[in-house]
């Protein structure tokens, strides 16, 4: 008898195995199905064409959507061509006097986009490059390396663009730029909501948020602001009983990219700091060990995505590590600790919300 039950125990497990790992793979082929762009690190080359000596005179006071076409083609060579609206978008990036081109926002045809690259997508953030695609491809690996740290993040898809302007009708340059997923994708991969209301980092969720603030703090970005949701989105889960989260974009003045259109003027690069400025809650030493050993365990897996980056150079990638290597440098050291998190962490008396 007692062969038996172990007969039937193991017969039991083996479905069960079986059962998990069939569901787990259907859910990846839906996934797949779901989202053609963003389940792939596959560089594409693309050319966009539209009246960009149009768009470069609007980017200033009022943007307008102007018509034009993304092409690209097929692994089998076929090539595609989708109608666009395209549009100068952003706030410090499409100033020109920051940046000779502008970030821009596509608008596509839902009935041009069935079965193609851009399945499901409507509209869609590319994020281009302001000087050198150099900044733009390490912009690309922060959110690469944010995908790690939460699934709470944008998903983002680096491509090799011709821009054509259809108004002088030249070939303007072929640069790198990167697509950013929509907000409505990220809430629906998180059974979240975009919501809009004036938080406070009290407000979200501990975890999420904590995250958020230690990986803003490594990378040396303190260019977000919760309360004014400056380069943050708020999610609500779908279950209500659960707190809002925030999501961080634009990175681009992290001290990780360091790129020269972020630097004050007239101030010599030996003099600049790192940029990391603590802008997280105050927790308790169980708290900061927590996410501590969370960054610990990441390191590994930030300098894994680092290395599989082709098109970043090998000292450029030797310098993003020496610059991580200092967040784990003062994360190893108590009094760092203090002077850098604990003496400079936000209270709730900061944004007058009463102590518990």
């Amino acid at each position: 008898m007692k062969k038996l039950i172990s007969m039937y125990r193991a017969d039991y497990l083996k479905i069960s195995v079986f059962a998990i790992s069939f569901f787990l793979i259907s859910d990846s082929i839906m996934a797949i199905k779901a989202d053609t762009l963003f389940n792939s690190d596959e560089v594409i080359k693309m050319e966009l064409r539209s009246d960009f000596s149009a768009i470069q005179v609007d980017r200033v006071d009022n943007p307008q959507y102007h018509e034009g076409e993304l092409i690209y083609q097929t692994p089998d060579g076929t090539a595609i061509k989708l109608s666009v609206k395209v549009m100068a978008r952003g706030n410090f990036r499409r100033d020109p006097e920051n940046c000779s081109f502008p970030p821009l926002a596509l608008n596509f045809k839902k009935n041009e986009v069935k079965n193609t690259l851009f399945d499901n997508q409507d509209k869609l953030k590319l994020v281009t490059p302001c000087q050198y695609d150099r900044y733009v491809i390490d912009e690309y690996l922060v959110y690469k390396l944010y995908n790690q740290v939460t699934d709470r993040s944008f998903k983002v898809r680096l491509v090799s663009i011709l821009y054509f302007d259809t108004g002088k009708g030249k070939k303007l340059f072929e640069k790198y730029s990167f697509f950013i997923e929509h907000e409505d994708q990220v809430a629906e991969r998180n059974n979240s909501v975009e919501i809009d209301k004036i938080l406070t980092p009290y407000d979200l969720d501990w975890e999420t948020f904590r995250k958020t603030a230690f990986f803003q703090y490594m990378i040396g970005n303190k260019d977000w602001y919760v309360t004014s949701r400056r380069n943050i989105v708020i999610m609500q889960p779908n279950d209500t009983t659960l707190a809002p989260y925030a999501i961080p974009y634009d990175f681009d003045f992290a001290g990780f990219i360091n790129a020269d259109y972020t630097r004050p003027k007239d101030v010599p690069v030996e003099f600049l700091a790192t940029r990391r400025v603590y802008k997280g809650l105050c927790y308790d030493a169980r708290e900061y060990n927590e996410v501590f050993a969370l960054f610990k365990s990441l390191r590994p897996v930030f300098e894994s995505v680092m290395d599989d980056m082709p098109l970043i150079s090998k000292f450029d990638k030797g310098q993003h590590k020496v610059y991580l290597s200092s967040f784990y440098e003062i994360i190893e050291n108590e009094e760092m600790i203090r002077q850098e998190f604990q003496d400079k962490c936000e209270t709730r008396k900061a944004y007058n919300v009463p102590e518990i």
